[in-house]
């Protein structure tokens, strides 16, 4: 109890000393304070600059692990339909929650201002998690959709701009030009992956044929499928020349290599002697480790360089702090403070003002970084599906940070006040 006593009474008058001086004080923290908000809001602006980034790489090449599978064999009508229902059994098998078609293809669009082709991403429900699309009108494509006499699109901002902004709820339509003319209802809008991003729509793998791809209109220049280009056949039948489809997984990541090679196996003794399937990874991790992490580091090691310039000014403070208060140290030696007891309370003052400077600090970070408008310039208005919080290990290092620079700057003053000849000390 009497070391908790001590500690306690030491705290108190390091609270009491900052508050008689606290205008010196409060001027000598200003420079922590600065330097805590910079470091705090240059850790947090990493973050939300890594999430940004993270989230652009996953919107084009999927989530970690993701897998496309493809393959280089010769492809017959036999040999696809083979293929495709060993696909359907090992993702049952293995138990895999998210995968989906991915094909492309160009569709022509008949706008108020004339037809035109607009690439089609042929895809499964499951690609929008797997992709983070984002909608900021409608909803997602579902399995339901399939079953719609008219197919379900879901198309990017470029094209709902040219559309002149239709609501969806409106069930607006869109006019598919072509040999067997179709007409496909929109029932999402997607933000753009990038400013003045192409006009581009999604649609079902099994509703692509209702856009007219089997029937000689709307697919045009043949189909990308599986890595193997189909051309439109020259009888009009562009649906003659089997191709094998390509086919995306996301995979969990503490097992996705031995996954990938089972299913791998699985398809090509499916296929018989000459099926070559390859899975390629695609994700943003498989050209290595974290390639975002170098940003963290980076504006890091920035704020680390201005809380250390920071840290200096108040050392240098503290130090010409103590020794114009060297004949009251000696009033309270003289009158039984123990050199411990002055050291202590000391250090502490500091350790109190630089965590309350530290606090004031975090705090203005916390409002900057979490006000939209700030949030907005950084992702450039992309808009993250995830939102992201103000980062806990900022506000943490911020605390740590403004505990030690008090230890640091409030040791050298405290050993000085504590050498301090008592005699000599109330003589000044």
């Amino acid at each position: 109890m009497s070391w908790f006593t001590q500690i306690a009474g030491a705290f108190i008058e390091a609270w009491d000393e900052l508050r008689v001086h606290r205008v010196r004080v409060t001027l000598a923290l200003v420079g922590i304070g600065i330097a805590v908000f910079a470091i705090v809001a240059v850790t947090g602006l990493g973050s939300i600059t890594r999430q940004s980034s993270i989230e652009i790489s996953e919107r084009s090449s999927g989530r970690p692990a993701s897998y496309q599978l493809m393959v280089s064999s010769a492809a017959t009508d036999d040999k696809v339909a083979i293929y495709e229902a060993a696909y359907k059994a090992a993702i049952e098998r293995y138990g895999i929650t998210y995968q989906s078609t991915s094909g492309s293809a160009m569709t022509r669009i008949q706008f108020v201002d004339g037809v035109a082709d607009v690439e089609s991403t042929i895809v499964d429900p499951a690609y929008g998690e797997m992709h983070r699309v984002k909608l900021i009108e409608g909803s997602w494509l579902t399995s339901d959709d399939a079953d719609r006499l008219a197919p379900a699109v879901v198309i990017n901002e470029t094209m709902w701009n040219r559309l002149g902004n239709p609501s969806v709820a409106e069930h607006p339509t869109l006019q598919v030009a072509g040999a067997a003319p179709t007409t496909a209802v929109v029932v999402g809008v997607s933000a753009n992956i990038y400013p003045d991003y192409p006009e581009q729509m999604y649609v079902l793998s099994d509703a692509q044929h209702l856009l007219g791809a089997s029937a000689g209109g709307g697919m045009m220049g043949g189909m990308m499928m599986g890595g193997a280009y189909a051309p439109p056949s020259m009888d009009g039948d562009e649906g003659a020349t089997a191709t094998f489809p390509t086919y995306e997984l996301w995979l969990p990541l503490e097992n996705h290599e031995e996954l990938s090679s089972q299913i791998v196996r699985d398809l090509k003794a499916a296929l018989g002697e000459g099926g070559a399937v390859d899975a390629q990874r695609t994700d943003y991790l498989a050209w290595g480790e974290d390639p975002f992490l170098a940003v963290q580091i980076l504006v890091t090691a920035v704020g680390g360089i201005v809380l250390l310039v920071g840290t200096i000014g108040f050392v240098n403070l503290s130090i010409v702090t103590v020794k114009q208060r060297v004949r009251e140290i000696g009033i309270r030696r003289s009158f039984g403070a123990t050199g411990g007891r002055v050291f202590f309370s000391i250090l502490l003052e500091s350790v109190v003002g630089t965590l309350l400077a530290g606090i004031v600090g975090i705090g203005c970070a916390i409002v900057t970084l979490q006000n939209p408008l700030v949030q907005g310039a950084i992702t450039g208005g992309l808009g993250l599906t995830d939102s992201v919080p103000f980062p806990v290990d900022a506000a943490v290092l911020g605390i740590v940070v403004s505990v030690g620079v008090g230890l640091l700057a409030g040791f050298i003053p405290a050993v000085i006040a504590t050498r301090s000849n008592v005699i000599d000390a109330i003589r000044s």
